[in-house]
């Protein structure tokens, strides 16, 4: 009887399985796109405005990919991305260190309203960058937010409080309408996408008159970000322009000390907020020194999601100068050497850092050289730029699964696959277009005998 159910039932699953891959509608599945595209341009236009508007937006971009698949996934980017697995394998390490946690049911609470607004984002963005007008739209959507955000802080810091929530300035810095100065690095995030708009100024125009034109368009942006003063937002921008001019100009490699030296003399004679001083009596110190005695009690297998403040309060360890209640050491690396341990760590890497391999060999190889008209990878490396710029605050900033952190990165990591993905697949059907063409005749050669 029992083996009668189970093939039953695995012929139930078979079933539904192929009822699912046999009901394409490309008429509805375009339907449903279109819709999908607009709810995320909007969840990323109005997402500083409030937590309502955050958790909504990916509600409901969830709530339209499930028919877009339903309706459309063999012309899907997510069936034509080729590492899949890594989503597989990453969140499946996500679900296994939440079941075997030192409190399963607080990191089950740590997790669960990621599940919505920052792991299925990846899965919705990627649909939403099919083309070019599709790209353009999204880099204005966040010249938007930059432009708007950016206003907002101006005014906070005329007034003392913000226009949107009446949130006041933070120990001497902005906040604009997120209430925490950590605006800096959502404003690193939202500027990198952002500095895409260079590339869709018109080509009449000198590269360096586009860049002070973009510059002065994003000039509100710019101004929260600097006085919003989040270290990690300054290194997440720096590295994504390092990359965007490496990408560009190809510069020789003696070229590439510049940007060290310049960084170098920033961090010995710039302003007090980001000298080496100030660094070395950072209160992160601390944390990661806890962080490491932890990781020893565990260094394979570690303590499960979001279980750094547990562990060291069960390892009697105590803080003086952060809050006994942090409950992250303010490293996403570190974060996961504690909840994961080793062998997630090397998993967690695999998925953050291929994801960047991926894109940027492809986009490389595909660039237009300077002075060519912009395309699809032209608008995907400002998405991979953005991303590097998520990684790179990620070494001394926040929580993993904190929502609002999670979620635009997710969306520039999904942009970024979705543009690579259908500018191959413009590059492959130009290529088959040529291949099935008939041959040209030669100059020169008489109508009748071509």
């Amino acid at each position: 009887m029992t083996d009668i159910r189970h093939h039953t039932a695995t012929a139930r699953m078979a079933a539904a399985l192929d009822s699912f891959r046999a009901a394409p509608d490309p008429q509805k599945a375009e339907w449903a796109r279109t819709l999908l595209f607009w709810l995320f341009w909007l969840s990323i236009a109005t997402f500083p405005l409030g937590q309502a508007f955050r958790e909504t937006g990916p509600i409901l971009c969830l709530a339209v990919l499930l028919p877009y698949h339903y309706w459309g996934y063999r012309q899907s980017a997510l069936r034509r991305f080729p590492l899949k697995w890594l989503f597989v394998l990453f969140y499946g390490l996500i679900c296994v260190k939440t079941a075997m946690s030192l409190d399963p049911r607080q990191s089950l609470v740590y997790v669960l309203p990621n599940a919505w607004k920052g792991f299925a984002l990846p899965f919705v963005a990627m649909e939403c960058a099919r083309d070019m007008r599709d790209m353009r739209r999204l880099v204005w959507a966040f010249v938007t937010v930059g432009f708007y955000e950016g206003l907002d802080g101006i005014y906070q810091h005329l007034t003392g409080h913000d226009f949107i929530h009446g949130t006041a300035i933070m120990a001497k810095r902005l906040t604009g309408s997120m209430s925490t100065y950590r605006v800096g690095d959502y404003m690193a995030l939202v500027l990198v996408p952002a500095f895409g708009l260079w590339a869709m100024l018109p080509r009449t125009r000198s590269a360096w008159r586009r860049a002070a034109a973009t510059a002065l368009i994003l000039a509100p942006g710019i101004y929260l970000w600097v006085f919003a003063q989040a270290r990690s937002g300054y290194l997440g921008v720096a590295a994504a322009l390092f990359l965007l001019w490496c990408l560009f100009t190809r510069p020789k490699p003696v070229y590439l000390l510049a940007p060290a030296c310049l960084g170098i003399l920033a961090v010995l004679f710039g302003p007090q907020r980001i000298t080496l001083e100030t660094a070395m009596r950072d209160g992160r110190i601390e944390l990661w020194r806890m962080a490491w005695q932890v990781i020893q009690e565990r260094p394979l297998t570690g303590w499960g999601m979001g279980m750094f403040g547990p562990a060291f309060k069960a390892l009697g360890l105590q803080p003086v100068i952060n809050s006994p209640r942090i409950q992250h050491p303010h490293s996403v690396y570190i974060q996961f050497l504690v909840d994961t341990g080793a062998l997630g760590f090397a998993v967690a890497m695999v998925f953050l850092f291929g994801m960047l391999i991926w894109g940027l060999r492809r986009i490389y190889r595909n660039l237009p050289r300077s002075g060519a008209p912009y395309d699809m990878w032209t608008m995907a490396a400002f998405f991979l730029a953005g991303w590097l710029c998520y990684l790179v605050e990620a070494l001394f900033a926040h929580d993993f699964l904190r929502t609002w952190w999670m979620a635009v990165s997710m969306g520039h990591l999904g942009v970024m696959i979705g543009a690579v993905l259908n500018a191959e697949n413009t590059l492959t059907a130009r290529a088959e277009l040529l291949a099935s063409a008939p041959p040209s005749a030669p100059p020169n050669t008489p109508p009748d005998a071509a």
